[in-house]
């Protein structure tokens, strides 16, 4: 089994490229759900009373994200002390995956979280910046500000790009879309089983 992590920054079409996949009989985790299901566990919860007491968890014991965001958006030593928890765990999880060939995970902050060791390769979906934030903007519903405050956080495209094993550009429309990831697959000689 070949593991492949598909990266990009937000808004440069991921998910889209995580759908394509699937529709040609790829499997695709979502590293985003596995990290929502760890957080919510109970050793992650212990972990987090322990550092904020209960002032974390909601009425139903879940935890609070809301309350976490908080924290971890303006304080990097909140957000490096969950990403150690969360982060193991996730790929833990991904490793933990039997897939007959390739076996594509959607990381978004793989870069960030130090993710690559944990895949034989990487995709990075590229989109132009006007393109993404519009993208943004129009599904999201973000501001300009709201864009330019997570943007900061993550590592920026022409860095990805660099470190990409394959680059799938993002400018187009999805038949365009659909014919990169297409030549993509052919380097693994594979053809879609959907």
């Amino acid at each position: 089994m070949k593991s492949i992590a598909i990266t990009g920054s937000m808004g440069s079409g991921k998910s889209t490229v995580s759908q394509i996949l699937r529709k040609l009989g790829h499997p695709v985790y979502d590293a985003d759900l596995i990290a929502k299901d760890v957080l919510q566990s109970e050793k992650t919860r212990a972990l987090l009373i322990e550092r904020y007491g209960s002032q974390v968890l909601n009425e139903d014991l879940s935890v609070n994200t809301a309350f976490l965001a908080s924290r971890i958006f303006n304080d990097l030593e909140d957000k490096a002390h969950l990403e150690a928890i969360i982060h193991p765990q996730v790929y833990q999880q991904l490793l933990s995956i039997d897939a007959e060939t390739l076996m594509f995970a959607e990381v978004p902050l793989l870069y960030e979280s130090q993710g690559e060791p944990y895949f034989d390769e990487v995709w990075v979906v590229v989109s132009d910046e006007a393109i993404l934030r519009e993208r943004l903007k129009h599904k999201r519903g973000y501001s300009d500000q709201m864009i330019d405050e997570r943007l900061k956080h993550q590592i920026p495209q022409v860095e990805k790009i660099k470190r990409a094993d394959v680059i799938i550009y993002n400018n187009d429309d999805i038949e365009a879309l659909e014919a990169s990831i297409q030549k993509a697959l052919k380097r693994y000689e594979l053809t879609s089983t959907g």
